[in-house]
């Protein structure tokens, strides 16, 4: 078994696993609890999902049927529109931890940002924090339009982690600025870009030159940028190949080539159909 052991320090002095499966679009129970248990399996330590994606119990019963120690694992959780609010935070936590069949959670991410309800939620969240249910909390798809919203509407905690699509063809350099003049963890999803530019020539020649894929040359270049990634695969083949990154390391020159690549193009363009939630 490859374990996948290299962690960052949070901003809470929490450790965190740079590599994780990420569970979005594994919807099937069945599906969903063999598919983690092959990433665990792999040496996967940290399993992203969210209420959003219907496989908490899925993973939950993952989590339960694993020879790996609870202790062992990092997984995150995020809070969905309407699971966000002085009275819907602490239900939602309820439920995703009874789902996971866990006690706590060691990330738990606004999902989405909305405005009108985004400090009841914080303030909740920390309380979560302070009960020992929730060990970092933290935020994603924030732009930093929305940092600056939430510096004006939350107090108390900084965020410990910035969850957003990140890859080679959307290097988010403004904000991972931003995120680290204020302390935060940048991390992403979706780090291989749905697939959609893996015949790309650049990543194509520089795998070449490693023996890699070009999947694992995004992968790679995703951990140098000091960013945690969380690449999805339903296949536990694809699963192990992800997780074979840590045998070889771009270099300069690698990293100046896919430095060009940045065009600002985005897999998920998907947003919440009001303004509100923008």
């Amino acid at each position: 078994m490859l374990t996948v052991k290299p962690k960052i320090e949070l901003n809470d002095g929490h450790p965190m696993p740079v590599f994780g499966y990420g569970a979005y679009r594994v919807a099937d129970n069945t599906q969903g609890e063999a598919v983690t248990l092959a990433a665990i399996d792999a040496g996967y330590l940290h399993i992203d999902t969210a209420s959003a994606y219907q496989n908490e119990d899925a993973i939950g019963n993952a989590l339960a049927a694993s020879p790996v120690a609870r202790e062992e694992l990092f997984i995150t959780s995020k809070l969905w529109i309407d699971e966000q609010g002085s009275s819907e935070t602490p239900v939602a936590i309820e439920n995703s931890l009874r789902r996971l069949k866990t006690d706590y959670l060691d990330l738990l991410l606004i999902h989405w940002p909305r405005d009108d309800r985004m400090a009841a939620c914080w303030d909740a969240m920390q309380q979560a924090v302070s009960t020992k249910k929730i060990r970092s909390i933290g935020i994603s798809t924030f732009t930093v339009k929305r940092l600056e919203t939430f510096d004006r509407l939350c107090s108390g905690a900084t965020p410990a982690v910035n969850q957003v699509e990140y890859h080679t063809f959307l290097q988010q350099k403004e904000l991972r600025e931003d995120c680290r003049k204020r302390g935060i963890a940048l991390s992403g999803y979706c780090p291989l870009a749905r697939a959609l530019r893996l015949d790309d020539p650049v990543l194509v020649a520089i795998a070449k030159r490693h023996g890699k894929t070009p999947a694992q040359v995004m992968i790679r270049w995703s951990l140098q940028q000091d960013a945690p990634t969380i690449p999805k695969s339903s296949t536990p083949a694809r699963i192990e190949s992800n997780a074979a990154i840590f045998d070889f390391e771009l270099d300069g020159a690698d990293l100046q080539k896919i430095d060009t690549l940045d065009n600002t193009f985005e897999a998920n363009a998907w947003r919440p159909n009001h303004e509100v939630f923008y």
